[in-house]
């Protein structure tokens, strides 16, 4: 340290200049120890440090970055984007569970929507080129619009294909919003979803749907009536569809209906077209056996009250029956030119068939048949006669226990031709 007026050295701690005797100013213990701390020498950052603080950087930097690419992937953009490549690639299968389908989806499974899938052209299959043009949100902000602009193979210009998404209630890992596909997307495939179809059936049938039995959890009490279940079915696609109704007379009714928002409604109605192969036949031998065995009672000659018996059930009111048989009794067998002495039907052709009011099946039909018949000639000579020939008959029959019971029969071949 120096003396300030005269410039000699001066020692430690002393109050005066021992050389022109000025007074030493005392030093300021604070600006001392700023001056020792300014002049601590510089100690650079070390690499471990210099290491974790780069680290952290990074940590950052992927956790914004990776927050973004979630939220975009979790939104309109990434779920319409998802669902536009698995269109392009026209994997049924990838598109399905793009879907998320909502409600009851026992007619609509994968499996079906394949089916379905395969039976149309993905109008989508083709793309070339592709771009997401914008994103339109509702007023609400629960719904959006995700428009992608698109170019095809051997097509002119660019057109818009839209992608309906809905914002979820719930949060994905409790941050992002969720977003999940529109039930009405399907429609890009040109494939409709249709809601609560209605098959409509007398009362007590049976329905089947593609080989699925209907459970009462598909029975509408607010659509049934006293002649008719109304089923209602949550979700089908526009397709053709098996229904099968089996009606409490054993009767089968196997029908195709097209599905689609037009023709959201099919009623079961008897028809030959309806009936299987199975039941035609079943219907033809009915009305070989029945008009066979009649006749033979004739050809016995057996009154009404002979076979009244055979035809009887259940207290059932056979009136009308009965009428029939006395005058074919009548024409028959009280004949004196003619014997009838054998009579067999050989094939039977249905013509239509109905039910009643009250639920019976009436049958029309068109029958062959042979017979043998003795008649008298001008001379008083007896002579036999084998013919055949066909008429038109319509027997209306009832159900019971497992079994046709013939009610009415309108149409009896009670002339036989000698010629």
């Amino acid at each position: 340290m120096f003396c300030g007026e005269c410039g000699a050295k001066i020692k430690k701690n002393a109050a005066f200049c021992g050389e022109c005797g000025a007074k030493i100013p005392k030093e300021n213990p604070e600006e001392e120890k700023e001056q020792v701390i300014s002049e601590k020498p510089y100690k650079p950052m070390s690499k471990k440090k210099k290491i974790g603080l780069l680290a952290l950087v990074i940590v950052i930097v992927l956790a914004v970055v990776g927050y973004n690419i979630l939220k975009k992937n979790f939104g309109p953009e990434g779920v319409a984007t998802t669902y536009f490549k698995a269109l392009m690639s026209n994997d049924s299968d990838r598109i399905y569970d793009s879907l998320k389908l909502d409600g009851d989806t026992t007619f609509i499974t994968k499996e079906v929507f394949k089916e379905v899938f395969d039976q149309d052209n993905n109008s989508l299959a083709n793309i070339t080129n592709y771009k997401l043009s914008e994103v339109d949100y509702s007023d609400d902000k629960l719904t959006a619009t995700v428009k992608f602009t698109v170019t095809k193979e051997k097509e002119s210009g660019e057109r818009t294909v839209e992608i309906n998404v809905v914002k979820q209630s719930t949060k994905k890992f409790l941050i992002f919003d969720e977003w999940e596909l529109a039930n009405d997307n399907i429609s890009v495939l040109g494939i409709d979803l249709v809601e609560d179809y209605q098959i409509r059936v007398p009362k007590g049938a049976k329905v089947s749907i593609e080989g699925i039995e209907l459970t009462n959890e598909y029975l509408s009490s607010e659509e049934s009536t006293d002649e008719l279940d109304v089923y209602v079915i949550p979700n089908l696609f526009a397709t053709t569809i098996d229904i099968k109704t089996v009606l409490p007379s054993g009767i089968e009714i196997n029908d195709e209906e097209s599905v689609s928002r037009y023709n959201s409604r099919y009623t079961a109605e008897l028809s030959l077209k309806a009936l299987s192969d199975d039941m035609v036949t079943k219907i033809q031998e009915q009305i070989k056996n029945d008009l066979t065995t009649m006749y033979a009672n004739i050809i016995a000659k057996k009154d009404w009250n002979a076979v009244k018996e055979s035809y009887s059930y259940n207290n059932v009111n056979l009136s009308d029956l009965q009428d029939e048989y006395v005058e074919l009794y009548e024409d028959i067998a009280e004949d004196d030119d003619k014997t009838l002495k054998s009579f067999e039907v050989t094939n039977v052709t249905l013509t239509n068939v109905k039910l009643s009011d009250d639920g019976e099946l009436v049958v029309s039909a068109k029958f062959n048949y042979n017979y043998t018949i003795d008649y008298q000639t001008y001379k008083d000579e007896t002579k036999t006669k084998e013919g055949k020939s066909s008429y038109n008959t319509t027997i209306t029959y009832d159900y019971f226990e497992n079994a046709y019971k013939i009610k009415d029969i309108y149409g009896t071949v009670t002339y036989f031709s000698i010629y």
